[in-house]
């Protein structure tokens, strides 16, 4: 009996070495350099794009929306209460002190007295100090210590209240630091009880904060400063109704 034999599997043809893709360094090297040329062009586009940014920063430099702030009330050295409602339409700025400082708070106070005698003279301008000490920044106390340190003038608010409520609406919505409580003897010495954010707050006419300002620090106080007349001066440019 004839067995059946199976067809056979047809074998892929081998291929010579002649016959395999030749090395082409021409258009290796076009790739690679198309490939660069791309890289470079792009490179220079980012750069003046940027360099086109700067200059118009620079020409006009608008200070950033950084928060959006909710209306408060808390209680002036008057005795009345007041709320942030009230400043709708004015340009302010805001610190966070409190009366027992030795040196910062008072450092912070005669660069918002700087501010009160260059645009205090607007009624759309105002200066609001916030109390991180309530329960011993009492209005009376608060209103002391103004006059003692001659800055007992109009549209500058100096707020107290409930220390829970104005701790967390200052970390929730100024975005400032935590208050700490110092232990170290030589700490409270030379700082005070407390250390806290000693940053100024700009705020524009919608309640939109607009800048921080690090006016204590020993490096950049001054210029810090410079920048915040600077960036007040804009906000009243940029609230100017237009022709």
């Amino acid at each position: 009996m004839l067995k059946e034999i199976p067809p056979s599997t047809p074998q892929p043809a081998r291929r010579s070495p002649a016959d395999a893709p030749q090395f082409n360094p021409v258009l290796w090297w076009s790739t690679i350099a198309g490939i660069c040329a791309i890289i470079v062009l792009g490179s220079v586009f980012v750069t003046l794009n940027y360099r086109k940014l700067s200059r118009q920063q620079a020409a006009d430099p608008r200070p950033y929306y950084l928060g959006k702030l909710i209306d408060f009330q808390a209680v002036n050295r008057d005795g009345k209460t007041v709320s942030f409602a009230q400043l709708e339409g004015k340009i302010w700025v805001a610190g966070y002190q409190y009366t027992d400082c030795p040196g910062g708070c008072l450092g912070m106070a005669a660069v918002m007295k700087s501010l009160h005698e260059r645009f205090g003279a607007r009624g759309d301008f105002h200066l609001v100090s916030v109390s991180l000490n309530p329960r011993a920044d009492t209005p009376e106390k608060m209103d002391a210590w103004v006059k003692a340190r001659g800055v007992d003038v109009p549209g500058w608010w100096f707020l107290t209240g409930d220390e829970e409520r104005i701790r967390s609406y200052m970390i929730r919505y100024f975005k400032f630091f935590g208050v700490q409580e110092n232990t170290d003897p030589a700490i409270i010495a030379a700082e005070g009880p407390f250390s806290h954010d000693q940053r100024l707050a700009l705020v524009d006419g919608q309640a939109n904060l607009r800048g921080y300002y690090d006016v204590m620090n020993p490096q950049r106080g001054p210029a810090e400063v410079e920048r915040l007349f600077r960036d007040i001066d804009y906000l009243f440019r940029e609230a100017a109704p237009q022709p």
